[in-house]
């Protein structure tokens, strides 16, 4: 079944719903739909009302207003530029304070211009304590010394002195900080390795102040917007709790200490817990100690505002198993396994930002009702889910190339793509440099096509900024891209390759989303990943070999199959299975837990692991482990294919790793480190990756981590690493093996999961039987990285996201499994 004609945009609420509306065309919102609308009433002029229609225009004074113009300073200077440039849009940076609000906006009058006013101040950050012990945190400690330690914007400190081999604490203290500078001696009689914990009191670097600061921000930027002269120009309000680093994420890491935060807090607990014995036992902590003075009955007794007070002392894994009172030094024990005070703290914080955001954003419509929309800044409640608070998403495309403009902008298109009614998508930031010229045509192309009903480009290119003004001024008259449909399925974005942002044969987006699940592995031309929700999930499977194939499955009766264009695979029940086409456009298949798997990925993995045995026999390598584990699962396969499929696989890749002249090192193992943590991360390539995101320097030693390496052969070698690093730290990563240091030597390549990506650091030769690999980050304070993985292997090895290199030269395998 194909979808309507005049479907407009999809959006699915879960996998199940993906699953009825690739079937149904359940997904299309078309002119029934619930728009966003309101009434802009400028001083002095008449009325304009707007809306948002159903393809994600907004439609003003019943025109379509089609935005392609330049992101400037909001300067007159600046004004006057872009007005030379030929852009009459224009999206101008100014506080939320109001200063220089009048001289902009008199420019843009004069220059008869539209515009958004997009805030540049820094948005309210809350006050409170920092509990992130793998930021904070100095290792290897195992003498008594002097510690300085730089944390601007501290007033004080919990400092814990903890051991490094169960975490007990051995010594704490509460110390001022003088400047942002922490200065406190340790004392280490015993000898034995430990660990300095701090937890400081500082206004937050992520944490936005959704309480007492956002009231304070709120009536600043309201008064602006009341007091000053907005004009008939303008036609949308960006980022209107101002600038910020990053939105909250789900893993809140970051207590708050105002009233307010703590009250919210009490008010939870109260209802969630009713009574303090079962909020205790929730915290799975003891009341010993925990009391507050009564003046009632003159007597010290625990309460909620008790509890409210308290903050958790670890954050994953790392830290320790205790609550601090910060109204003073008191520890108060837990079993931080079993405690539910994380939940509830980001219960607290997730509610608020909804609520505050949602309040803000209506007092801006009450003085001026324009669009009002939030820059995407990662998979925030802002604007992810059901009810999302602004009345649009804003893109940055950043890149030299329409791939890393897709890259950029892709999961800000997902966001709004998934939401139940339309809303205004625009590119709000597209960054380009002297190389972009040629690019640019293209990257406008795929934005529009992705949902972007306007863009404002940042450039000081002449050239540029020539070519812009050709393209801006064609595409804001063609009045047709607000009724372009768009259609749009998603993918677990753990699942990034082999699933890639991309628009799909028929015109459908093919985009990351945070939707429970992984990739799977079937082998070299066939791929697979896991969709999850609470009724069960489905699969995506598709090949780089079209045709009809039989997929092995114990019990297909009950499943569905149905290609994400909406077109027929025409499946048919065979003897252990379906047979059904399968093409480059992904097949949904669903009312099924158990893997699917193509005959010809079975055969490819019986076929390799038989090729691997005969080149073990020529080498004299003992495989007798992993040849019983194969013929072990394979006996299961009749009964169980998808569950011993993956077994089989598994040995498979055992062997290779055995028998391969590669060296694949997973980095959240070393010997030696002072990095943060391992930290899950279900995309990467054994769901776990070492990061760093230390806010201490930890001395001239940098930070390191230190692995052993088996030499398996005195070639050369090209050594790789997989990580995710930001772009202007990627020169300070090192790799020294055998006393050679090896940088960052490309840009990078085959990009997989949440942001990982392939980085080349040059030609190595190994001697001897054993050697040593040392990781190296120097100056990354602040900064995260994480580490995935570090690979020697042949000059022809080609990375592709968690692939190995092959161990030998296959030869092709049979395609019995082809049906024609």
């Amino acid at each position: 079944m194909t979808s309507p004609r005049n479907v407009a945009i999809r959006y699915p609420l879960s996998v199940r719903s993906i699953l009825c509306a690739l079937a149904l065309g359940a997904l299309a919102v078309g002119a029934a739909a619930q728009h966003r609308s309101g009434v802009y009433r400028p001083q002095g002029a008449t009325p304009e009302p707007w809306s948002i229609n159903a393809h994600g225009a907004l439609i003003w004074a019943g025109q379509p207003y089609l935005p392609f113009g330049l992101h400037i300073d909001g300067a007159r200077d600046a004004v006057a530029s872009a007005r030379q440039s030929g852009d009459a849009d224009m999206e101008v940076d100014l506080p939320a304070s109001g200063e220089g609000w009048a001289d902009c906006l008199s420019a843009l009058a004069d220059a008869k211009s539209r515009y958004l006013i997009r805030i540049s101040s820094l948005a309210p950050m809350a006050e409170g304590i920092a509990v992130e012990p793998q930021s904070y945190r100095l290792s290897n400690i195992s003498k008594s010394q002097s510690v300085r330690v730089s944390i601007p914007s501290a007033t004080r400190a919990l400092v814990i002195l903890a051991s490094a081999r169960d975490a007990s604490i051995e010594s704490k203290a509460v110390v001022p900080l003088k400047d942002g500078v922490l200065t406190y001696d340790v004392n280490l009689p015993s000898g034995l390795d430990s660990v300095l914990l701090i937890y400081p009191e500082m206004r937050s670097l992520s944490q936005p102040d959704y309480w007492e600061g956002m009231d304070e921000h709120r009536d600043r930027l309201l008064a602006s917007l009341a007091h000053q002269p907005l004009g008939t120009g303008l036609r949308g309000i960006v980022n209107p709790l101002g600038r910020t680093l990053t939105l909250p994420s789900k893993q809140v890491e970051f207590v708050p200490v105002g009233s307010e935060f703590r009250l919210e807090l009490q008010e939870l607990m109260q209802k969630r817990y009713k009574n303090l014995e079962t909020a205790q036992r929730s915290w799975a902590m003891g009341a010993s100690g925990l009391s507050s003075f009564d003046e009632t009955t003159k007597a010290r007794v625990a309460s909620f505002e008790d509890l409210a007070r308290l903050v958790p002392l670890w954050s994953g894994a790392r830290g320790v198993s205790y609550l601090w009172d910060p109204n003073g030094e008191q520890l108060y024990a837990c079993d931080n396994r079993h405690s539910t005070i994380w939940h509830d703290i980001s219960d607290v914080v997730a509610a608020a930002q909804h609520s505050r955001t949602a309040a803000l954003v209506n007092a801006i419509h009450s003085v001026a009702d324009v669009p009002v929309i939030q820059e995407w800044e990662g998979w925030c409640s802002t604007y992810e889910g059901a009810e999302p608070v602004v009345d649009g998403i804003g893109m940055r495309a950043v890149g030299s190339s329409t791939s890393d403009i897709l890259n950029s902008s892709c999961r800000a298109a997902s966001s709004l793509l998934r939401w139940p009614q339309p809303g205004w998508l625009i590119a709000t930031d597209i960054e380009a440099g002297a190389d972009a010229a040629t690019q640019l045509p293209g990257a406008l192309d795929d934005l529009q096509r992705l949902g972007a009903r306007g863009a404002f480009l940042r450039s000081q290119v002449p050239g540029v900024l020539t070519l812009y003004a050709s393209e801006s001024a064609k595409r804001s008259a063609d009045t047709s891209l607000a009724d372009a449909d768009i259609q749009a399925v998603f993918f677990p974005e753990n699942a990034t390759n082999p699933a890639q942002a991309q628009r799909l044969p028929g015109g459908k987006w093919w985009l990351p989303a945070p939707i429970d699940g992984n990739r799977l592995d079937l082998g070299s031309n066939y791929f697979a990943y896991r969709l999850k929700d609470d009724k069960g999930g489905a699969f995506a499977i598709w090949t780089s070999t079209p045709g009809r194939v039989r997929l092995y499955m114990a019990s297909p009766k009950t499943s569905e199959f149905l290609a994400v264009d909406g077109s027929d695979p025409q499946p048919k029940l065979t003897k252990g299975g379906v047979e059904l086409s399968v093409g480059e456009v992904p097949i949904i298949v669903s009312g099924t837990d158990e893997v699917p798997v193509p005959e010809p990925a079975y055969l490819e993995v019986l076929d390799r692991f038989g090729q691997l045995l005969k080149a073990s026999e020529a080498n004299m390598r003992d495989t007798s482990e992993e040849r019983f584990y194969f013929q072990d699962a394979l006996s299961r396969f009749e009964r169980n294919p998808g569950a011993s499929f993956l077994m089989l696989r598994d040995q498979f890749k055992r062997l290779s790793r055995k028998l391969g002249a590669f060296t694949w090192i997973e980095a959240e193992g070393p010997a030696e480190t002072n990095f943060s943590e391992a930290t899950q991360d279900a995309g990467c390539s054994a769901g776990t990756s070492l990061c760093l995101r230390s806010r201490i320097d930890p001395g001239p030693e940098g930070f390191y981590a230190e692995y052993p390496l088996q030499v398996k052969t005195q070639d050369d070698q090209v050594a790789w690493i997989a990580a995710k690093i930001p772009a202007d730290e990627r020169s300070n990563v090192l790799v020294t093996i055998s006393g050679q240091t090896l940088t960052i030597s490309g840009p990078p390549m085959s990009p997989y999961g949440s942001g990982y990506a392939w980085y080349k650091l040059g030609t190595t030769r190994l001697a001897g039987s054993t050697s040593k690999l040392r990781l190296q980050a120097n100056g990354l304070l602040g900064d995260e990285i994480c580490v995935d993985a570090i690979v020697l292997a042949p000059d022809s090895f080609q990375p592709n996201g968690v692939t190995y290199p092959d161990a030998i030269r296959y030869l092709p395998t049979p395609q019995k499994g082809k049906i024609k």
